[in-house]
């Protein structure tokens, strides 16, 4: 648990109440749950502020708050079954820069969603049972597609951390019906709550997973149309490389392992390596789901299959 001014005063009674000596730095420390208890007990009790700052341990700074924190603490630790506390010589600002460099080792290293992103498209993933091993190539085939059409679209990893996780989620929408399953996969992950990504963050995933299927972005939906113009070429551009993604894993059987593409003046061309099968129904699936790429990035989509 992070150390808060509260955690830590109450820390340091819980020693002084026991007659130990309060270590000059607490980092690391461990206080038991009913040392916690019975320091908090001790300041209900002790109606006045000074009958509070006399309290063995007390910080007289603290003396006129600490009871609001103490029971705040009282119910987390009761409320969570909570039986020990390692003190942190950390407070919220470390945590925030330790997190954004987390985050960003992620990215460097292994060029995907950091760790708390990952985690909540995992749950989501799980709760709505969807099918991994096609979820997982779909998005392994949109990244390829992303990487490659870099030059064209000039978005970054932020964006791609979009496309990774509305590429997982795209289907969740069949826990409610296959019927328009799509619009389903939009309420879902509008509703559902996403630690790691922001609120506009969200909203994006859920349009971009909504396009994956049937009709284009069109300003007459009305959540696509409250998007800035920005954010509406994004989704226009993540959903079409997911479009294409789906489509590649029609049979749902990875017949299609990767992607290269080949971008010139006037086409993209999509050379789809299939070495155990002919995939003429992810041909057919994507072929049917080109028409959004080409008119986002204004050239004829072809795709073929890679010599071997």
């Amino acid at each position: 648990m992070g150390c808060s001014g509260t955690i830590l005063a109450i820390a340091a009674m819980a020693f002084a109440r026991s007659g130990k000596k309060v270590p000059e730095s607490m980092n690391a420390m461990r206080v038991d749950r009913k040392d916690i208890l019975d320091v908090v007990e001790s300041i209900v009790q002790a109606k006045t502020q000074v009958a509070r700052v006399a309290l063995p341990g007390m910080d007289p700074k603290r003396a006129d708050v600490i009871t609001a924190g103490a029971l705040i603490l009282e119910q987390a630790i009761l409320g969570l079954n909570i039986q020990e506390i390692t003190i942190s010589g950390y407070a919220l600002r470390e945590g925030i820069v330790f997190d954004t460099v987390q985050k960003q080792r992620d990215i460097d290293e292994y060029h995907h969603l950091s760790h708390l992103r990952y985690q909540s498209v995992d749950h989501l993933c799980d709760l709505y049972r969807v099918r991994r091993r096609h979820a997982e190539h779909v998005k392994n085939l949109c990244l390829r597609l992303f990487d490659d059409l870099r030059s064209l679209h000039d978005l970054g990893d932020r964006e791609r951390e979009l496309l990774e996780a509305a590429a997982l989620l795209h289907d969740v929408g069949y826990h409610i019906a296959a019927d328009q399953h799509h619009k389903h996969s939009e309420y879902i992950i509008r509703n559902s709550a996403m630690p790691g990504f922001t609120n506009d963050e969200a909203e994006l995933i859920a349009s971009v997973a909504r396009y994956h299927r049937k009709s284009h972005p069109k300003k007459k939906h009305l959540p696509f149309a409250a998007l800035s113009e920005e954010e509406q070429r994004l989704v226009q551009v993540l959903s079409s490389i997911l479009r294409i993604g789906e489509g590649l894993d029609r049979r749902q059987q990875q017949v299609v392992q990767t992607v290269r593409v080949n971008v010139s003046s006037n086409t993209l061309d999509i050379f789809l390596v299939a070495p155990t099968m002919v995939p003429d129904i992810e041909i057919w699936g994507s072929e049917r789901r080109k028409e959004l790429m080409e008119e986002t990035f204004g050239r004829k989509v072809r795709l073929l299959v890679h010599a071997s």
